[in-house]
């Protein structure tokens, strides 16, 4: 049924807002090679479905009580005993090699271009790429290449799963887990959290951004941020700060808002025990690694203009701020 749901909601009208996460409408080799296996065991099902329920239906309306008399009893047919068993047996056979040809695919995959770490925090994702550089929330890779996942968590239990590019990945503290993806087309992709990991669970989403292999090696060279342009901000470290704003446990930032001019510092200091860290909407902004107790983060602002930013693993508690950066 669900591909017969899945062409209903094609036919629905689809707001600005909708996120297309279907697993049916995949988007590289590993979510289509899932999808194709799950078409397989459906339609057949759906043949079962058709063929049980309507032998059931024929012997009840051609076998029907009629009157009283208790009808003459028969012994089992072997022949047909025999069919019965054997075509199921044929069946859950053919299903159990299907899946099993492919759940080393799904797995492991083709040889992967690089290797990305991605470690599940309460209540946000980590990604940490092959030459060092982190980013979090959002996942970048290129386009058309094999991105093998290293899954791990570093607190509670979570799952990583993007429905268009794979299935899910568990996380789980203290051990390493893997899995790939891998999109046919330049895009973003949206993911969530599949795991019930506690208060703001349902705020642990994700994005997959899919680019160019030119736009990706900008991006991790720092220079280019993908569709947002070059960097608006650049990290300083042990330089005298024009501002200072404080992360504490109370799950703000003290103050709300500070103003600075082009070229001077904002310098953020983790001062409670919980883990924080300082994303901008504008993506031309570089955020943040995540942040214990105690570490700092500086950026020195090279455009003018107002930036609004959140602590990406406390957004669903509002952790929001905003620098104001005035001309030189």
């Amino acid at each position: 049924m669900l591909p017969a749901f899945a062409a209903l909601a094609a036919l629905a009208p689809i707001t600005a807002a909708a996120v297309n996460v279907s697993p049916l409408d995949c988007a590289g080799p590993n979510a289509c090679d899932i999808v194709n296996v799950y078409t397989t065991i459906f339609w057949i099902a759906m043949a079962v479905l058709v063929i049980v329920g309507g032998l059931i239906v024929f012997a009840a309306l051609r076998f029907r009580r009629r009157d009283d008399r208790e009808p003459s009893q028969i012994h089992g047919n072997t022949r047909l005993e025999l069919v019965w068993t054997a075509v199921p047996l044929l069946i859950v056979s053919f299903l159990f090699v299907r899946t099993t040809l492919r759940m080393d695919y799904v797995r492991n995959g083709p040889p992967p271009a690089q290797t990305i770490k991605v470690t599940g925090i309460q209540w946000a994702w980590q990604f940490k790429y092959p030459n060092g550089k982190t980013s979090n929330t959002k996942l970048y890779i290129p386009v058309g290449q094999v991105v093998q996942l290293q899954v791990t968590s570093r607190d509670v239990l979570h799952s990583f799963w993007v429905p268009r590019l794979g299935g899910q990945v568990y996380a789980i503290p203290g051990q390493m887990n893997h899995g790939w993806i891998e999109a046919n087309h330049t895009g973003t992709y949206s993911g969530q959290c599949n795991e019930l990991c506690g208060l703001y669970h349902y705020a642990m989403d994700l994005e997959v951004i899919a680019v160019s292999n030119a736009d990706y090696k900008g991006f991790l060279a720092g220079t280019l941020t993908p569709g947002v342009g070059p960097a608006l901000a650049e990290k300083v470290s042990g330089a005298s700060a024009a501002a200072n704003v404080k992360e504490t446990d109370d799950l703000k930032f003290d103050p709300l808002s500070a103003t600075v001019k082009v070229g001077e510092v904002v310098q953020w200091t983790n001062t409670g025990i919980q883990i924080h860290d300082i994303v901008f909407d504008n993506g031309a902004v570089p955020a943040s690694d995540n942040q214990n107790g105690g570490d700092k983060y500086e950026l020195k602002f090279l455009k003018p203009g107002t930036y609004h930013y959140i602590c990406s693993i406390h957004k669903a508690a509002n952790m929001n701020g905003t620098i104001t950066v005035a001309g030189g």
